[in-house]
Formats: structure tokens, C-alpha cells, sequence
């Protein structure tokens, strides 16, 4: 015989483990005990239990959860299982909920949290030795009905049956009590004589029990009324458990439960009423003694922790307002991002624009993804606070890192006539591997914090190999402020000697050598003062010199100490006003060989569709004209046929109609929302297949592919967008290339690219022309002897618009240098420019050498 099963449901995980062990310790093996984390995740496991034939004495429902309140929980629990007993606990439960789980849900007992173990553990012994109780009870009465049948045949088995019912009765430790369909009294046990005294059991009927027995309305002074005793319900077909009875006894009240059961014969007449009941005076004492310690402790602590409830309570309104204010200003700030960054990459390589206006395009451009990457910084603090933020290793090369830092650098502390210094270690490896994004970005930040405090003299950053971790000695610096959720000595003695760099489960890698990095940047600017070090780390905190410069949203060393924590490591700052500040941090890296880095990607520019492809049938669903004109210029052109819809809705008809090959979903419209429209399509596709009438293959009536499109930095939205149907989620604001490769991975669309590169990022032109190795230079062409003077001419007068005007004279005959030069000039690195210009003169007296 399988063991009863007591089911515990709360969504905290840390209630539900204290409720088991508390449960285990009251009922020991007698029970299952099972948990449940929410309404949904109950249901299903009572299905379960159900399938498996299991008896579920037991269910105790936490009152708040986010998928359904407890008493709405327990109703449905009991519809499905109406002998499980249910026991409800919270301590913001009001008085509809309970009434509600009394009425619909055989609510045994309401215990108000935190609990008190001992009234738990009581309460559910209780309950189960209740539940026990009745299902013997309900054994019995079938066992007593099989007897009667057997009547008709033995009589002497009947006799014999009769006794042993009759010890069965006498032996429960609750009164039992049985009556004739006219009421009178058919049984007592002994257990009822006593309860109810052993010289009060007259000849009575059911009707006359109240008043025979001084049978009370709990509580009150009136007797029971005789049409709602438990007895005489049950005599009219009714199951009835009550607990609201007082038998009043030499000036005693004796609180009881009685359970009544109508019996049947073989006819379904009712030949019989069964009613066990038991004192319960004691517990309802307990509860009675516990409600006004409940009652009393809440009114204490509503009375000394009203004004920080209020102060919880406002907290919480704003950080909920704080989140929806940043995913709709997202939200709204990406929509026009993407129509600009857009278009600027449409017009950006168009010949009609002289250099001048293509230089303006580049500014737009630069100036959005400058936005961006602002609206990104907000909402990387907005995912570092909700601990969505994640880590994302690359094998990459360090030393280019800091070439390319330092470039990027150089100009600004040359314009504050300031020294900057890169200073690394002969040990540091060139190539190594940790999330290259979050290192950069740290970097960036304390950089320009350093360059925006120093007024005079010089900034240094150092890199250090160690074998493991130096922030020990730290705690000896008086002026040193770590200001992390646990000290540098507790992270010093966690940290193994060698760092183990741990991987995302999505990355395959090999396990690498593994080391630390320490990076030191120290500056001789105006300090930080003592008082202020604790707040350097805090959002949206400035210190006193910040506030006189005015620049800055006060995020940079937040999102900093963030990512270094992230990344595995720890961040302090040591800092002397009118001396200087200098910050330290440390990360554990892992070292990859020079093979093992990704090819740098050169990107091309697409010019049309390779010829003998289908006619391809793009069809555009976005409610904002700018956002559709856009993706009609990056595709008309091309060759694709275009169709839009400016609603869900519109975009459902479009699909009937058109039979479109590729459909860009935006998520976000008026009348009918992509997701909506995006359902409705999948459903009569499915529909259609079972049919016969669609084929994957047919031409004409294609099965179409979704491309979710939205501007919503919402977490999930991506997976959600999936689980409705979409083959593809691209988050705006995008790049051409992001929906090129798009049609190529679902389509297989195969372009043709022109021979310019004058679309290539910024980014791009540094990755293209740092990644050239010396060997592949030797193409480089045979130019103009007066091209390379006017060249060196205007750059040592460092006229920018003029060098853009020099670099163009080159562009139509040489447009892969072009750019290569172009990359160069955008970070300001003429010297570079100098040298490839010298390379190439040197080769063209090499070529003139060798045909004299």
C-alpha cells in the first residue's frame, strides 16, 4: 500500500525546504512528502499523484503567488481531489480568501505566517490523523455494507461481522455514533459515552439532539439549529465536516469536530448516518491563544515599522517605475535609431555624394552609434541590478587592444598637453582569452575618468602577469577603498593560486593556462577625497570634482566594478587629493595561442542578387512609414520584391494574398501585434498541412519565414518571439548586414558584392587595416609621385578635410587602400598613414630598380 502523500506549494524556494524538514520531523515515514513551486507546477503534480493512483492526504498552499492566490489554488485542488484536507498559510490571507477556501476548498485550517513550528507540526499531525481517520472510517462503513450484503446469505457472518465492527468502534479514539433514516439512535461507542456522559443517551431522535445534548453555536449562547446538525444533513445525502459545536456540560463548553456520512444500500436508499466526533478543545485554545499572540505581535510591528514599510513601499513603486521608464524610453529612443543609423548606412556609400557631405554622413552615423552606445551603458546598469548580465569569452589579442586604447586616447591628452603611457610587462601573453567587450569597456571608462580629472602631468596605465592574486597586500594602504560586498582578504583567500577562467555552457573551449592580469592606471590629477571613496562605486554618484566639470552620467564606475566582478575579479582605487588617484584591478585570464583568434571579417558591399535565384517576396509589417522605407531602400535595389503592412492585421491578409518567401515581423503595432499575427499564420499553416493544401516546396504558395524585428530591450522577448512562431529575432536598431545574413541563413540568398569598401565601419577599417600582415602589403600599388608629396604635405598641416579630399583623389582606382587609409585618418593616426604611403613609395623604386 503506497504511503499518503502531503503536498507543500510556496514559489520560495527557501520556505518550501524549511517546510519539508518541519514536516519530516512531525510525521517521519508515515508520509510522501512532496513540493511544489506555484500554482501551475501544484497542479501538475497532483496530476501526477493522481495518475500514480496516490493518496493525497495532505495539501498546505502558500496565499501569495504570482501565478494564483491560494484560495483560487485550493479550490481547484480540491474539485480534483475532494477528500484531500488543505491547510493555507500566510499572513496577508483577508477574510474573502479564507472564506472562500473554507466554502470551496475543505480549508482544515488557516495558519498565519511566519508559523510557529509547534503549531505546525500539531496542526499537521492533526490534519493527517484526520484525514487517516476518515478514510478508515469510510473502510469501514464499506466494509460494513458488504456485510449487509452478505446478510441475505449467512446470518451467522452477519453476527460475526456485527462484533467485529463493533470492536473496530469501540476501539477509535474519536466518538462514533450511527442512526436510523428516522433519526433515532442506532450506535454509541464508548468513546461517544464518554464525550457525551454515560447516563445522557435517551431514546432520542436527531431532531432532539441539540437540546438533549446542550449542543451550542461555538462561541454563542444559541443551541444548534436542528435543520444544519451535521447528522440530520447527512440523513438527507449531505457529507458534512464541522468544527463550530460546543457541548455544554457542568458549566463546561467542549469544543468538537464532527464528520457525518450518509450510509447507502444496494438501491441507494439511505439506511443509515454516521457521525464521528472528536474534542478539540485544546486546539482551539491553541489557535484562540495563537490568534491574539498573532494579533498582538502584528499590531507591534505594524506600530514600529510603519514608516519603514512606507519607506519599502515607495522604494519599490520607484524602481518599478525606474524599469518601465527604461525599456519604453529604449524602446522609443532605438525606433528612430534605427531609421538613422539606417539610412545613414544606405546613403554613406552612394558616389552621388561629394566628400564633403559623405564626410557629414560618417559624423550622423558616429554621432547615433555614440547615442547607442548611451542608451546601451543605462541599460547595462539596468541588467548588472536585475543580475541578467552575462559573460562572454573570446580568444583575442591584448596587445592590439592596448594599441588601439591608446591610439584612441592620444589625441584628447595631447590636446590637454598631457603625457599618456602604455607600460606592460615582457611576460604578459599577446593573445589571450576573457570577454574582450567588458575589458575594453573598463578600460574606456577609467581612461577617460583619468583624463577628465588631470589637468597637468601624466597618465599611466600598467599590465602585470601574476600567478595569483596581489590584492592581499592592499589591506595595509590607509588610503585604499574597496567598497565590495566582500573584503579583499576573503577574496584573496577564495582565489586559488592559478585563476581558473570558467567558461559560458554555450562556449566550447579547452581548458587553458590560467593566470591574472593586474591593471594599473594612475594619474597625477586632482584626487578624490577620503570621505567621498565610499561613494566613487554608487550609480549616478559624482564626486565634488565631477560636479564642478559637469560631464558624465555618473555610471562609468559602477558599470566598471560590475564587469570586473563579473569577470572574476575585483576592483580598488587608492587616491590623495592635489596628488593623484590611481585604480587597480585584477582579472583571471586564460592564454590561447595566435592560431586560435578568429580572421578579422571584411565586410563588402552588396550590389544585387546573384542571377538564376527565385524572385524572393519580402514582406515588410511595421506601423511607422520611416522604419518600412528603410528596409524597402536596403532591398528594392537589390532585386527582392517588396510588399508592406502597416499592422498585424494587414500583414495576415498581405500573407494570403502575396504568399510572401520572408516576412519582417515588427512586434510592436497597433490593431494586431506581430506575435498576434504571427500566431494566426503559423495556426493556418498548420491547419492547411494537415489538409494537403500547403507545400514547403510549392513555388507559388511558399511557407513563409518570420523575422521578429523589435527596438524592446525587455528580457525574454527574444524567447518569447520564438515560442510563438518566429524563425528569427533581430533587435533594432540593425545593420544592413544583420539583414542580408538574415535572408541567407533562412532563404539561402546569394549576392553579388561591388569592388568598393566604402561602406566599411570605422570599427571595420582599424580591424582591416591593423589585421594586414607585412606580407600582404606587398600588392600595395604603384602611386603618383606628386600624389605622395601632396599627401605628405597636407598631413603635416594636419588639415582633416583636406586629407579626406587627398584620400578620395585615390579612392576610384585603389578603393581597398582607401579605406585603409581612411581607417587610419578617423583615429587621428597620421603616422601610420606616413608609413604605409613610405612603404609604398619604397616599393615603386624597388620595381624601377629591377627593370633598369
Amino acid at each position: 500500500m503506497k504511503k499518503p502523500v502531503i503536498v507543500c506549494i510556496d514559489d520560495e524556494p527557501d520556505v518550501l525546504k524549511s517546510l519539508k524538514i518541519e514536516l519530516k520531523k512531525a510525521i517521519g515515514d508515515r508520509c510522501i512528502i512532496e513540493t511544489a513551486e506555484g500554482g501551475a507546477d501544484a497542479l501538475e503534480l497532483l496530476a501526477d499523484l493522481q495518475a500514480d493512483e496516490c493518496e493525497i492526504a495532505l495539501v498546505l498552499s502558500d496565499y501569495i503567488m504570482p501565478d494564483i492566490k491560494g484560495d483560487e489554488l485550493l479550490r481547484k485542488i480540491h474539485e480534483r481531489s475532494p477528500e484531500t484536507l488543505t491547510i493555507m498559510l500566510t499572513g496577508q490571507a483577508d477574510l474573502e480568501a479564507l472564506s472562500n477556501a473554507i466554502k470551496y476548498a475543505k480549508l482544515y485550517r488557516y495558519i498565519p505566517k511566519p508559523w510557529q513550528n509547534e503549531d505546525l507540526k500539531l496542526t499537521v499531525v492533526e490534519a493527517v490523523h484526520s484525514y487517516l481517520q476518515d478514510q478508515k472510517l469510510t473502510d469501514e462503513i464499506h466494509k460494513r455494507q458488504e456485510v449487509n450484503e452478505e446478510l441475505k446469505l449467512v446470518n451467522e457472518a452477519l453476527s460475526a461481522s456485527e462484533s467485529r465492527l463493533s470492536q473496530f468502534l469501540e476501539a477509535l479514539p474519536v466518538g462514533v455514533s450511527v442512526y436510523h433514516p428516522d433519526g433515532s439512535i442506532a450506535y454509541f461507542n464508548q468513546a461517544a459515552r464518554d464525550l457525551l456522559g454515560e447516563d445522557t443517551i435517551p431514546e432520542s431522535t436527531a431532531e432532539q439532539l441539540a437540546a438533549t445534548y446542550q449542543l451550542y453555536v461555538a462561541n454563542t449562547d444559541e443551541l444548534y439549529p436542528p435543520d444544519n446538525l451535521p447528522i440530520l444533513r447527512a440523513l438527507k445525502g449531505e457529507s458534512v465536516k464541522v468544527d463550530d459545536v460546543e457541548i455544554r456540560q457542568d458549566g463546561k463548553r467542549i469544543a468538537i469536530e464532527i464528520n457525518t456520512t450518509p450510509i447507502f444500500d444496494a438501491s441507494g436508499n439511505i439506511v443509515y448516518a454516521i457521525a464521528a466526533f472528536q474534542d478539540i478543545s485544546d486546539r482551539k485554545q491553541a489557535e484562540k491563544i495563537l490568534a491574539e499572540y498573532h494579533h498582538t505581535l502584528e499590531a507591534q510591528i505594524d506600530e514600529r515599522t510603519e514608516q519603514l514599510q512606507q519607506a519599502a513601499l515607495a522604494a519599490e513603486a520607484a524602481n518599478k517605475a525606474k524599469s518601465t521608464f527604461i525599456a519604453n524610453m529604449s524602446h522609443e529612443l532605438r525606433t528612430p535609431l534605427n531609421s538613422i543609423l539606417g539610412f545613414a548606412q544606405i546613403m554613406e556609400p552612394s558616389p552621388d555624394l561629394t566628400v564633403e557631405n559623405r564626410e557629414n554622413m560618417r559624423i550622423i552615423r558616429r554621432s547615433g552609434e555614440h547615442l547607442l552606445s548611451l542608451i546601451n551603458e543605462v541599460l547595462d546598469l539596468s541588467k548588472i541590478e536585475a543580475g541578467r548580465m552575462t559573460l562572454n569569452p573570446n580568444n583575442f589579442d591584448l596587445y592590439r587592444l592596448l594599441d588601439d586604447l591608446q591610439d584612441m586616447f592620444q589625441l584628447r591628452v595631447h590636446n590637454q598637453e598631457l603625457q599618456l603611457h602604455f607600460q606592460r610587462d615582457a611576460d604578459v601573453p599577446q593573445y589571450v582569452r576573457t570577454d574582450d567587450i567588458k575589458l575594453r569597456q573598463v578600460l574606456i571608462n577609467l581612461l577617460s575618468n583619468a583624463i577628465k580629472f588631470t589637468q597637468k602631468g601624466e597618465i599611466i596605465l600598467r599590465v602585470t602577469k601574476l600567478e595569483k592574486s596581489v590584492f592581499f597586500d592592499l589591506l595595509d594602504s590607509p588610503t585604499a577603498c574597496f567598497d565590495t560586498t566582500r573584503s579583499i582578504r576573503d577574496f584573496s583567500r577564495t582565489s586559488s593560486d592559478f585563476a581558473t577562467v570558467e567558461w559560458s555552457p554555450d562556449v566550447e573551449d579547452l581548458t587553458v593556462p590560467g593566470f591574472f592580469l593586474l591593471f594599473e592606471l594612475e594619474d597625477t590629477g586632482v584626487g578624490i577625497a577620503p570621505e567621498e571613496l565610499g561613494n566613487i562605486f554608487k550609480a549616478f554618484v559624482q564626486t565634488a570634482s565631477g560636479q564642478k566639470i559637469q560631464k558624465g552620467t555618473g555610471l562609468g564606475l559602477k558599470i566598471s566594478r560590475q564587469f570586473v566582478r563579473l569577470m572574476g575579479g575585483e576592483i580598488v582605487v587608492e587616491s590623495q587629493l592635489e596628488v593623484g588617484t590611481t585604480f587597480k584591478f585584477e582579472i583571471p585570464v586564460g592564454a590561447v595561442y595566435a592560431a586560435e583568434l578568429p580572421d578579422p571579417e571584411l565586410n563588402r558591399e552588396v550590389s544585387g542578387l546573384e542571377p538564376n535565384q527565385p524572385c524572393y517576396r519580402i514582406l515588410i509589417v511595421d506601423d511607422r512609414e520611416d522604419n518600412r522605407q528603410l528596409l524597402v531602400q536596403m532591398l528594392s535595389p537589390l532585386g527582392f520584391g517588396v510588399e508592406q503592412a502597416t499592422n498585424g492585421q494587414e500583414a495576415i491578409e498581405m500573407w494570403e494574398n502575396w504568399h510572401p518567401h520572408l516576412i519582417l515581423m515588427d512586434v510592436r503595432m497597433p490593431v494586431m501585434d506581430g506575435y498576434e499575427a504571427t500566431k494566426q499564420i503559423k495556426a493556418r499553416i498548420k491547419q492547411r498541412e494537415q489538409e494537403g493544401e500547403m507545400n514547403i516546396s510549392h513555388p507559388d504558395s511558399p511557407i513563409p519565414k518570420i523575422i521578429a524585428l523589435t527596438a524592446s530591450t525587455i528580457e525574454g522577448r527574444q524567447a518569447f518571439a520564438l515560442l510563438v512562431g518566429c524563425d528569427d529575432f533581430i533587435s533594432k536598431p540593425f545593420r544592413k548586414t544583420d539583414i542580408f545574413d538574415t535572408l541567407t541563413k533562412h532563404l539561402g540568398v546569394k549576392y553579388l558584392y561591388s569592388n568598393s569598401t566604402d561602406f566599411i565601419s570605422i570599427g571595420d577599417r582599424n580591424n582591416l587595416s591593423d589585421s594586414l600582415p607585412n606580407a600582404a602589403l606587398a600588392y600595395l600599388p604603384r602611386l603618383p609621385a606628386e600624389w605622395i608629396d601632396n599627401m605628405k604635405q597636407v598631413i603635416r598641416s594636419a588639415d582633416f578635410d583636406l586629407i579626406v579630399r587627398t584620400i578620395d583623389e585615390i579612392r576610384e582606382p585603389h578603393p581597398e587602400l582607401a579605406e585603409i587609409l581612411q581607417g587610419h585618418l578617423d583615429n587621428f593616426d597620421y603616422q601610420k598613414i606616413l608609413n604605409l604611403i613610405a612603404e609604398a613609395e619604397e616599393s615603386d623604386h624597388a620595381d624601377e630598380g629591377g627593370t633598369n
